[in-house]
């Protein structure tokens, strides 16, 4: 990425009376390829686990494919130095974790079904963080807001849910949909800076995910709400220090 330079290309275009302006870059482009030799890398790595559900195959490409991609925007802005070449490894490191946690993932039985779950659920909070601040420095507009993070959210949540044992899932990703698009309105329109707006976010992320986690037999509603609480308390208060 940072070896090669072109001017960006204009895409301007209206859809329904709103008027899109954009300017696609080569590294922009590189950010996709990256995701989507991720997806096909992954694909070919569980295609022959002999308990991989066929149908099921999608949900486990979603955390790869957003892991590259969201990897590969820092590398794009950062200068070639010790900097890049540590967010290189440390990008390497994370997908290779990734796949391996995606595998053992397939199988509930496994001995090490646990421990992928222990890699997939901070990830996937980590990643969405990253993103949402991205997207705040970005400066993007409400709509593209809701695509992006609405989109991201739903994917994150749905495979996540995957490890869970709570059935009517359908029910749990449109309820958990709506709330999430209610907060990012409301943190859309607040005065929040790049880093808070992330940490805001991410601590709904990580209450709505935590939920399907917490809910026992024994636990009524306010003891499994105050139990997925505690996951998102870190990411309120620590958005208190950036304020």
């Amino acid at each position: 990425m940072p070896f090669i330079y072109t001017s960006p290309t204009p895409l301007h275009f209206s859809l329904f009376g709103l008027v899109f302006d954009w300017r696609i870059k080569y590294a922009d482009l590189l950010v996709l390829s990256a995701a989507l030799f991720a997806a096909i890398g992954t694909y070919w790595l569980l295609y022959d686990h002999p308990n991989l559900n066929k149908q099921a195959t999608f949900i486990h490409l979603v955390l790869p494919t957003l892991t590259a991609g969201a990897m590969s925007i820092p590398l794009n802005v950062i200068s070639i130095g010790i900097a890049w070449w540590v967010m290189f490894a440390f990008g390497s490191i994370l997908i290779i974790l990734t796949l391996i946690a995606e595998y053992y993932s397939i199988n509930p039985h496994s001995s090490l079904f646990a421990m992928a779950r222990i890699i997939l659920i901070p990830l996937a909070i980590a990643l969405f963080l990253l993103l949402s601040i991205s997207s705040r420095s970005a400066g993007y507009r409400l709509y593209l807001q809701v695509l992006l993070l609405g989109t991201l959210f739903t994917g994150i949540f749905t495979r996540l849910l995957a490890l869970s044992d709570i059935y009517e899932k359908k029910k749990a990703i449109l309820a958990s949909a709506l709330l999430f698009m209610q907060a990012l309105v409301a943190c859309h329109y607040l005065p929040l800076r790049s880093v808070p707006f992330g940490m805001v976010l991410s601590g709904c992320v990580a209450f709505l995910t935590s939920l399907p986690f917490t809910q026992e037999p024994s636990k009524n509603i306010p003891h499994t709400v105050r139990d997925a609480a505690w996951y998102a308390l870190p990411f309120f208060v620590g958005a208190l220090f950036f304020l």
